[in-house]
């Protein structure tokens, strides 16, 4: 059953491994931008011993983890794919596709993604772990649930886009959407650039009802042991259950879509 999912996965994973000079130049740009960053924070503390509860060790292992983390976003580019299928009318071949659409579209995304985490993330993170001196996981458990966090948070993140992706049967041209989206209302609350906890209370209280909190902020917080127990246990189920409302929304989207379809190009 998962067979051809694999299949296209790591077909769209040897496509990643083509591109060699991209995959440098961002690799470098991304190491410069966490250097910044890092040294950003490390000037805001010249003078204090915490900001906001959290020390500068630990604020500096909540940036590496959490920047890391949205090396992901850089990578998962469903709408702007999907919209490009429909410009072309290449998607009409996918729909023919003996496979799930929504499926075969996360498992191309999901390829490209691997590679990125496997030549990017993971070098990146090490770079930073032994420049930087930031701390490992609390604890063998909650390094095994950030492991977990990650690949849900992956997930939210990849129905997310699909269900965005799925407006271009309707509007073809994603762009706004996923600027809204992905980049403004995802960026916002994710916990990318602060932890949640710096944000006043009522951003606090929207950022807890918007499942974006789920693929930065409740991984990074597992592996700094903020979260664990109960509380842990209450985080790694409400991943899932915004991953299976968030496919439902998608194929929602996507079977209105295909019912007035018309492809334009092919």
């Amino acid at each position: 059953m998962l067979r051809p999912y694999l299949a296209i996965a790591r077909r769209s994973f040897q496509r990643a491994l083509e591109y060699r000079f991209e995959l440098w130049a961002e690799f470098i740009l991304n190491l410069l931008f966490m250097y910044v960053y890092a040294c950003l924070w490390r000037a805001l503390y010249a003078q204090r011993a915490q900001v906001g509860g959290y020390t500068l060790k630990e604020m500096l292992t909540y940036i590496v983890v959490s920047q890391t983390l949205l090396t992901f976003n850089f990578t998962l580019r469903l709408p702007g794919v999907l919209s490009e299928k429909m410009r072309s009318g290449a998607i009409s071949m996918d729909l023919m596709k003996p496979v799930d659409f929504q499926f075969l579209t996360i498992a191309e995304g999901t390829g490209t993604s691997l590679h990125t985490l496997l030549f990017n993330m993971v070098p990146k993170f090490l770079v930073f772990y032994f420049l930087l001196h930031i701390s490992a996981p609390a604890s063998v458990v909650a390094g095994l649930a950030f492991a977990l966090s990650v690949a849900l948070g992956y997930a939210v993140l990849s129905a997310t886009q699909f269900a965005v992706a799925a407006t271009a049967l309707h509007i073809v041209d994603t762009r706004g959407v996923n600027a809204l989206v992905t980049w403004v209302v995802n960026w916002l609350f994710a916990g990318y650039f602060v932890p949640l906890s710096f944000y006043p209370a009522v951003m606090q209280k929207i950022a807890a009802a918007l499942p974006f909190q789920c693929t930065v902020s409740t991984p990074t917080l597992i592996y700094t042991g903020q979260l664990s127990g109960y509380a842990l246990l209450t985080a790694l189920g409400l991943q899932v259950v915004w991953v299976a409302a968030l496919l439902l929304v998608g194929r929602a989207i996507l079977l209105a879509g295909r019912a007035r379809l018309a492809i334009q190009g092919g």
